[in-house]
């Protein structure tokens, strides 16, 4: 077996066009109909700590708390992005089209192909992988897997068991699986974020079940991610668990906004089926790391909070507001927005207004100058070994 073979290109505004190439491949972003938990609000409140912002959400929380006997719980909540499939596909698209190659854009969802099922009936002119990001439960963790490309006639036979796995997850079920997707030639099954505890299961058991995973399914995992909206010491991380590993990395850009991918992989062919089995069967790739990954990573995130809060009065009814795409769970209730809730009643709470009008100001271009000095102190999204413009590993 060919050993593995990732370069890793940094691009700098000023860089000339990539001739070397003749296409980029998007991979890896979400369209409203993602469903994002929000059990990580109260960490993500107390990682920024904006000022006023989160003195005074932390102030409320604890008053909620204090009248109910209970904290909020954010577990029986999500929220959907504010961007469509025909958003996101056109985008990176154009993103590509920009650096003067043909475009591949692969959406991968949370369990859900409907985003590629959406562009094939409304845009048939152009061709989009039905792709997925399908949670794997395992060892008390939970992973994401990216596959890319499944088969048009089986898809929707295929999704049932994902997700009856995803339900009822056994090690066994899970390798069947993984061999079962291992046979169709042109599907590409990456591991996103593999160092990222999102679960919070803790740094040791993280760790052991992410190695034992991987010495279970490596086997029919083709490529490890670099991620787009991960810190590059994450992304570090990564490459070193490529080495030893001795697997292809591939970038995946995790978009949840209006702003396109910060990573893209390159290719010297045309086809989607050759850029695949470039990465299955050469274990090579490219990877393109684009200006915008440089910004500090608190201040992407801010910029995707504000995308997340804005309002859009073109959306199509019912998904302008944020609270038309934050969804809860209440006793009593099925699955509701919290308009739902909040436009027939007491309306919302008096000080969540200002506090959305905040973050989409403080996340706006014209605060960006301002977040990138205060943010960049705490250290740029390279280390100083990985700022040169060519890596292997």
């Amino acid at each position: 077996m060919k050993r593995a073979h990732t370069r890793v290109q940094r691009l700098a505004k000023t860089d000339a066009p990539l001739s070397e190439f003749r296409t980029a491949v998007s991979l890896h972003s979400h369209t409203n109909c993602s469903q994002e938990k929000l059990d990580f609000l109260p960490r993500y409140i107390e990682f920024h700590r904006i000022p006023v912002v989160t003195p005074l959400i932390k102030s409320e929380l604890k008053k909620y708390e204090e009248k109910n006997g209970k904290a909020l719980d954010f577990g029986r909540a999500y929220w959907t992005p504010p961007v469509n499939p025909r958003m996101v596909f056109e985008s990176e698209t154009e993103q590509i089209r920009n650096l003067g190659l043909t475009a591949f854009v692969s959406i991968t969802d949370h369990d859900t192909i409907a985003a590629p099922l959406w562009l094939r009936a409304k845009m048939p002119d152009i061709w989009s992988p039905l792709s997925v990001e399908w949670s794997v439960p395992f060892g008390g963790n939970v992973f994401h897997m990216g596959v890319h490309n499944l088969p048009p006639n089986r898809a929707s036979e295929i999704m049932d068991e994902l997700a009856h796995c995803t339900a009822n997850p056994s090690p066994e079920r899970i390798g069947d699986l993984f061999a079962m997707l291992q046979g169709f030639a042109d599907l590409l099954i990456v591991f996103n974020h593999p160092c990222c505890n999102f679960v919070r299961v803790g740094a040791k058991k993280h760790w052991a079940s992410l190695r034992q995973f991987v010495a279970m399914y490596g086997q029919w995992i083709h490529g490890l991610e670099l991620n787009g909206m991960r810190p590059w010491i994450e992304n570090e991380q990564v490459q070193h668990l490529a080495g030893v590993y001795d697997m292809p990395m591939v970038a995946g850009g995790d978009r949840h906004g209006c702003a396109p991918n910060a990573m893209l992989n390159l290719s010297h062919d045309e086809t989607w089926g050759e850029f695949v089995a470039r990465i299955r069967v050469d274990r090579q790739n490219d990877i393109l790391i684009l200006p915008e990954y440089e910004e500090p990573i608190r201040v992407r995130e801010l910029a995707t909070a504000a995308d997340v809060l804005r309002r859009y009065p073109h959306h199509p009814p019912g998904q302008r507001r944020f609270t038309d795409r934050i969804f809860g769970e209440v006793e009593g209730y099925s699955w509701h927005p919290l308009s739902f809730y909040w436009d027939g009643g007491d309306g919302q709470p008096c000080w969540l207004s200002p506090v959305v009008s905040a973050v989409v100001a403080i996340g706006s271009d014209s605060f960006r100058p301002i977040l990138r000095c205060l943010f960049s102190r705490g250290g740029p999204n390279y280390s100083s070994e990985a700022t040169s413009t060519l890596m292997e590993s």
